[in-house]
């Protein structure tokens, strides 16, 4: 079904149309990037946190302690490194204008 039979009833089709086509022509900076940064790499970080905290401390606590010390380690960690992701996208902002 073309688009132009799907929306020949619409008294907006002429503005969707427009809109589309200005949303066509629009050159943005690619997202893929940004995506990765914003959500694999602090999931990254929290699991290579989490087994190198496990792995670091098995000798020196009780398996439920080395649980939650492990896990609150990894949780710290992300949180440094997520503040630090922001923090470099800011100085990128400023950098920009």
């Amino acid at each position: 079904m073309k688009s132009d039979d799907h929306c020949s009833q619409c008294d907006h089709k002429d503005g969707c149309r427009l809109a589309y086509e200005k949303l066509g022509k629009v050159k943005g900076s690619n997202v893929a990037s940004k995506v990765i940064v914003a959500f694999l790499v602090p999931i990254g970080v929290f699991i290579g946190a989490l087994a190198a905290g496990q792995r670091l401390l098995q000798d020196r606590f009780d398996e439920k302690v080395l649980i939650l010390v492990s896990f609150l380690l990894a949780v710290c960690l992300t949180l440094l490194v997520v503040v630090v992701i922001r923090a470099i996208g800011e100085i990128g902002k400023e950098r920009r204008w």
